[in-house]
């Protein structure tokens, strides 16, 4: 089994949700949420982390859906 990151509703036209990158673990896959938020909150001192990370979400997928 496999995690997959998505940035929600980022698609523009209301597409869906942006898939990010696929992990082993949820533990990988919320570190890496972790630190894309880090990453934009010092870059865009508007941001806030509560904010940010409810903008993401990890689902699972299937091996053969990569």
């Amino acid at each position: 089994m496999r995690y997959m990151v998505y940035w929600k509703n980022m698609l523009k036209n209301k597409q869906g949700d942006a898939p990010m990158r696929d992990f082993d673990t949820t533990i990988e896959a919320r570190a890496y949420i972790r630190g894309c938020v880090d990453a934009i909150v010092t870059f865009d001192k508007r941001s806030t982390d509560e904010k940010l990370l409810q903008e993401f979400e990890v689902k699972t997928i299937k091996k053969g859906n990569l």
